[in-house]
């Protein structure tokens, strides 16, 4: 079923998750709610990365199976689908059918123990 789900704030924003939920140099999936795509987050030490769960390609998850992603060497990612690679410190695709594109930023931060969304 995925990751965690996150408790939302009345501006949209919201608690995603606790930080060790991310594992460090690894990538975690949090739903937002029925009908809304995933978040994918990525953490590399005290930094975390957020994208909309959704490649740029097809529109389709990167994972095959919740909460599971094809990680590769050097902070990369590849989408369980058509096979396209992903930084993950920016989102870039280098590799594969959308090679150009980018995954789709989301504001997230670490305050405290917990990641946070600001919302839209």
């Amino acid at each position: 079923m995925g990751g965690p789900a996150h408790r939302r704030t009345r501006d949209g924003g919201g608690t995603l998750c606790r930080t060790d939920a991310v594992p460090d140099g690894g990538c975690s999936e949090v739903r937002l709610g029925t009908g809304e795509p995933s978040l994918l987050l990525y953490r590399n030490a005290h930094d975390v990365r957020g994208y909309v769960n959704s490649c740029p390609h097809f529109s389709l998850p990167l994972n095959a199976r919740p909460d599971r992603f094809l990680l590769l060497s050097a902070q990369r990612i590849m989408c369980a689908w058509h096979c396209a690679v992903f930084r993950l410190d920016d989102g870039v695709c280098t590799e594969g059918p959308a090679t150009g594109m980018s995954l789709q930023p989301v504001a997230v931060r670490i305050v405290g123990e917990h990641v946070v969304w600001d919302g839209e």
